[in-house]
């Protein structure tokens, strides 16, 4: 094997890889809510880190530079699936010409994992996570779940401290305010 990039050899990119392997799983678990998407994301990011190592800066910590690449590959995942679509028959409405048309329509449906996972969470604040941004979710938990400092939010997302302090002021904002309307009593029907 030979070097990558300009100063980091093939055999110092699987050392700083096996070191960080753990962690870059387990945010994206975290972030995407299932085993495969975890495994996709975390290989698609050493992936894109071994091409692009020469862009890698050794006096910043790796693990921030990957985690980073593993967030913005989140971001990305979650932006495609907005687009995806399903199509549906609807058998009932036939068209002029008297066949069965049919319509694209978001696929909304949670995976078989989703549900599993979120069935070991509090389902009020799962509720309420799911309607953030993917933005604010990432920053959620990343500070939270993985307690990780400002300054290496700021890092990883190359934004500065005080955008990542505003942002999750907002996201926590945004939370709680999800949580109060999912804790308030339904007006009952009669």
């Amino acid at each position: 094997m030979g070097a990558i990039g300009s100063t980091i050899t093939a055999e110092a990119f699987e050392a700083l890889m096996g070191r960080s392997r753990r962690r870059v799983f387990n945010l994206a678990y975290k972030l995407s809510g299932n085993r495969w998407d975890a495994e996709d994301l975390t290989q698609e990011a050493f992936v894109r880190a071994y091409r692009s190592i020469g862009s890698y800066h050794g006096d910043r910590p790796f693990e921030n530079w990957i985690l980073r690449i593993v967030s913005r590959l989140f971001l990305d995942l979650v932006r495609y699936r907005k687009r995806r679509v399903t199509t549906v028959s609807l058998d009932g409405w036939p068209s002029d010409n008297g066949e069965s048309p049919l319509q694209e329509l978001p696929d909304k449906t949670p995976t078989p994992d989703r549900a599993a996972a979120d069935a070991h969470f509090d389902e009020h604040l799962e509720t309420a996570l799911a309607t953030l941004s993917p933005e604010h979710r990432l920053l959620i938990t990343l500070a939270d779940v993985e307690q990780m400092d400002y300054k290496e939010i700021a890092e990883m997302l190359g934004s500065p401290v005080g955008t990542i302090r505003s942002r999750l002021h907002r996201a926590h904002k945004y939370l709680r305010r999800a949580l109060h309307e999912l804790q308030q009593p339904k007006p009952k029907r009669v």
